[in-house]
């Protein structure tokens, strides 16, 4: 499993150079062997072919963008695809192959050209200045301190949230017989998906502790082989150490 965190900027231009001055302050941080940790203030063709020769599972874009929010305003979410018409994708590599930057043309070209890894969550910033000049506004800086406490909280949940993806497709279709505990990784799954898209627990713990109930009664679905043991008992493991270190209640 890799993840790539990658810092998109504007160079030298006030708030909209966050993303590299984002990567300075992760860096010298250990943030697990499976982290790579870049600057992407080059242009997005070329960001894309960095996306084709790492080709990791997550990627964790982080960056001011102006959107219309409030001055350091801090905004995490999850990315979907875009859908492009021809036309339109034509346009964004024309931009890009300019040396032209931009988180929405990072993610315009690399859904294009089949390199936007499954899972991409964007952390930004709404930026205050954007003409050229050196340093953070106080409400960018404000902003940035939060953005990397989002980023660093995507890198602790990013194995769980593999284990979601792998699970699904296991424990959906016919394969496994109907049962309690069956339906109980359901619900949890479900809500590990919320978690996924809202970046928020809910009541994932209670569907655990639910889960751990209905698997320690031995009521299982048949069909269930190794694998599935070993992925379920992980899933259930991983939470116990997130709810620890994020010190999430019960």
């Amino acid at each position: 499993m890799t993840v790539l965190v990658g810092g998109v900027s504007e160079l030298f231009q006030s708030d909209l150079d966050l993303g590299r001055l984002a990567i300075e302050r992760l860096q010298p941080e250990d943030l697990g062997r499976d982290v790579l940790v870049e600057e992407l203030h080059y242009g997005a063709v070329a960001v894309v072919q960095r996306l084709q020769d790492v080709r990791p599972d997550t990627l964790v874009l982080i960056s001011a963008v102006r959107r219309d929010r409030r001055p350091g305003t801090v905004e995490r979410r999850r990315i979907d695809p875009p859908q492009l018409t021809a036309p339109q994708l034509q346009a964004a590599v024309g931009d890009a192959v300019t040396g032209y930057v931009h988180l929405d043309l990072i993610v315009d070209v690399a859904t294009g050209l089949g390199a936007l890894p499954r899972r991409t969550i964007a952390v930004e910033v709404e930026p205050e200045k954007t003409s050229s000049g050196e340093g953070l506004t106080e409400s960018a800086q404000a902003g940035l301190g939060v953005a990397l406490d989002l980023v660093r909280t995507e890198l602790r949940r990013a194995p769980l949230l593999r284990l979601v993806n792998d699970l699904g497709p296991l424990v959906g279709g016919d394969r496994l017989q109907p049962s309690t505990s069956r339906a109980a990784m359901c619900q949890l799954l479900g809500e590990l998906s919320h978690l996924d898209r809202e970046g928020r627990w809910g009541r994932t713990f209670t569907f655990r502790d639910r889960l751990r109930s209905r698997i320690a009664s031995d009521v299982s679905s048949e069909g269930m082989d190794h694998r599935d043991w070993a992925l379920w008992w992980g899933l259930i493991e991983e939470l116990d150490r997130l709810q620890a270190v994020e010190a999430v209640p019960g």
